[in-house]
């Protein structure tokens, strides 16, 4: 029995006296961090999920778990939010995070299109029910640092430049227009009183899981933090337009606008604020970043997936339509 797999079944005895761990293996589908399933016998759930900080490397930033645990027990009670649940957590051999595996499929509807096909009926159900869910979720309350100091405020000006840092390590041949988007954005900073929120960095629906119309898991809390609920709304958005991604995404019947979802957002509650261009400028400039700094590792051997080729035409757009959003 490996270190981490002997560390994980006594981490969950004091729940289950009987359980043990028959094996933990890399869960399919997962590209977040390291991210393990683990078979149980003796326990009232036959399988859990493993999130683990890589052995040897610091657990912070992404790979610190034990924060994104904190998030998940956080949003746990909050009505209209469905997140696994924290069973155990550890330190040795190195931080790791036990908790429920939330039953069904994530599909992100745009960028799936290619290989799942779905109804335009449930592509409508769950885009609505993760709208008004996102909506919930800014109401939780923002966990401390582990320490009980407060978790600190990232303000829109140092959410642009985190994401600076990401575009000036792509190449400026691909990321053309990048850096200068992110100079409107500073420059157009709103401004509107809207106070911070817990926010989970990535929400999109290919980072909820379904079972057929209902939600079962709101996963990868990798990038959560506390700024402005228009930094959720903007990505979530993103996903939701199939323009956006030439070559590598498809129109989907059944998903709603980015106005219709907008409004399922604040009818259920969440935050309205004026600016709503900016917030979807930003998401675009993320995205864009993201894509052109994994393109580059690509190119220079440090993680090689032929598919980031496809890739230049939607950088493209990302930067182009987010500039005219702020020059509109």
């Amino acid at each position: 029995m490996s270190g981490l797999q002997a560390a994980v079944e006594a981490a969950l005895k004091p729940r289950w006296p009987d359980v043990s761990v028959r094996s933990l293996a890399p869960l399919e589908g997962g590209r977040s961090g390291v991210t393990l399933l683990a078979e149980l016998t003796g326990a009232s759930e036959s399988s859990v999920v493993i999130k683990a900080a890589p052995e040897g490397r610091a657990p912070v930033g992404r790979h610190d778990v034990l924060r994104q645990a904190r998030a998940l027990d956080a949003v746990a009670g909050i009505d209209g939010v469905v997140v696994p649940t924290v069973l155990a957590t550890g330190a040795a051999p190195t931080d790791f995070v036990v908790m429920t595996r939330a039953s069904g499929e994530a599909v992100e509807p745009v960028l799936d299109a290619a290989e799942v096909q779905l109804p335009a009926q449930l592509v409508t159900a769950r885009a609505t029910a993760a709208a008004r869910m996102l909506a919930a979720l800014h109401y939780a309350a923002v966990p401390d640092q582990g320490d009980g100091s407060a978790e600190p405020v990232a303000d829109l000006s140092s959410e642009v430049r985190r994401w600076l840092a990401t575009a000036e390590a792509a190449d400026p041949e691909i990321l053309v227009g990048g850096v200068h988007l992110a100079r409107l954005l500073e420059k157009a900073l709103p401004n509107d009183g809207v106070p911070p929120v817990l926010v989970h960095g990535d929400y999109r629906l290919g980072n909820v899981v379904f079972n057929r119309e209902r939600a079962t898991g709101l996963i990868d809390w990798e990038i959560w933090g506390r700024t402005h609920p228009g930094v959720d709304l903007g990505w979530f958005l993103v996903f939701c337009d199939a323009s956006l991604f030439p070559g590598i995404g498809a129109p989907v019947e059944g998903l709603p606008t980015a106005d219709e979802l907008l409004e399922l957002y604040w009818g259920a509650g969440g935050s309205r604020f004026e600016d709503v261009a900016w917030f979807e400028a930003f998401g675009r400039f993320k995205m864009a970043a993201i894509m052109a700094h994994n393109l580059r590792r690509h190119r220079e051997g440090r993680h090689v997936d032929p598919f980031q080729e496809k890739l230049p035409p939607t950088i493209r757009q990302l930067v182009q339509t987010g500039i005219a959003k702020l020059e509109a």
